[in-house]
């Protein structure tokens, strides 16, 4: 895709996201070759700026025969030439170019939920420096999103290309309210549900983690949730969709999670761990130029008007402590009538619109 739009956008994701400087070593990896037009606009731009890139290309059919065929002594042999790159690495840019949405779809998930956990130490060495991820728009992202792949490519590039420095600000206002509350309280169909964040800081993801950003975020203590909560909008995961997911907290652990589609999907990713028990994130999404839903999340989990939470592992940022090799966003709808976010006696949000900034 030889388009102005990518060479604008490779250069947020390395002078904004990233803040390349010279001598710096950048880990730039893309899930398959149809991501590579971004992938070398990138490199383009890291060695623009005297640094040092180390591009690598992977392959989700190569992914599924490795987990349809491989041994236990595979499975649990920790990949060591990632796990060199991630230290060598200050920086790493991560491109999700995926060709089939629904390639893992038929791989054993506990297999899937094992390999997680060994490269869960490696994820952890890459999460503790700056990194940016990123979509590259596909045939396949676009037909889960019901779009052509020309609407697709125009939507992908607004979401992407925005003023960042202007998104910037709202996100952090918004930050700054929230870091002085104590409690949040969802209110929405189905949902009744409280969070202490007591503590805890709200983050500005502004396009410096992800691409695109539009979110802020926080960990909510870890045994202070209670209430239930219904999603609205279904979870791609390992290939499958689950559907009207509504889990129920008590104390902070999911004591009932259902789902009228893959429930057995969802309570056995709620198993992998102790940690993927408990809510590892709250998030309210902010981006004006993501307005429904894709079965992407990198996208979904910042359309305007939604709140997002996340089983499992929570963001030491945020000054989280909840540890588990799942992180798993799942998105609410917050644009109906009667839903609403308060954070102590502040309304935050009502049907959808921010009413605090």
């Amino acid at each position: 895709m030889n388009d102005p739009r990518l060479t604008k956008l490779s250069r947020v994701l390395v002078s904004y996201s990233l803040d390349v400087k010279k001598g710096e070593k950048i880990w730039v990896k893309v899930t398959s070759s149809e991501g590579l037009p971004l992938a070398r606009e990138v490199v383009k731009r890291i060695i623009d700026a005297g640094a040092f890139a180390h591009l690598e290309i992977q392959d989700e059919r190569t992914g599924v025969y490795f987990f349809d065929h491989a041994t236990q002594d595979q499975l649990k042999n920790k990949p060591e030439v990632s796990e060199f790159l991630a230290n060598w690495a200050d920086k790493s840019a991560v491109i999700d170019a995926q060709r089939n949405t629904r390639e893992m779809s038929g791989c054993d998930p506990d297999k899937l939920n094992q390999r997680a956990k060994i490269l869960k130490p490696i994820r952890d060495i890459t999460m503790k420096k700056p990194w940016v991820l990123t979509t590259y728009p596909t045939h396949a992202l676009a037909q889960d999103a019901n779009m052509s792949y020309e609407s697709y490519v125009n939507f992908y590039f607004s979401a992407c290309n925005r003023d960042w420095v202007k998104e910037s600000a709202r996100c952090v206002k918004l930050a700054k309210i929230l870091n002085s509350k104590k409690e949040i309280h969802v209110i929405g169909k189905g949902t009744d549900i409280r969070l202490s964040v007591a503590g805890r800081a709200w983050i500005a993801d502004d396009g410096k983690y992800n691409m695109p950003g539009g979110e802020v975020f926080t960990a909510p203590i870890e045994d202070k949730v209670n209430g239930v909560v219904t999603f609205d909008f279904p979870l791609l995961k390992q290939g499958k969709v689950m559907r009207d997911i509504r889990l129920e907290f008590k104390d902070g652990v999911v004591v009932q999670a259902t789902a009228s589609e893959n429930q057995q999907l969802l309570r056995k990713l709620i198993a992998t761990d102790h940690g993927s028990k408990f809510l590892g994130e709250l998030a309210i999404g902010m981006n004006a130029g993501v307005k429904h839903y894709m079965y992407n999340m990198l996208f979904d989990e910042k359309i305007a008007g939604t709140v997002h939470m996340a089983l499992g592992e929570a963001y030491e940022e945020c000054k989280g402590t909840n540890k588990s090799a799942l992180h798993m966003d799942i998105v609410k709808d917050m644009r109906g009538k009667g839903s609403e976010v308060w954070a102590d006696d502040t309304l935050i949000l009502q049907n959808g619109k921010i009413v605090c900034l």
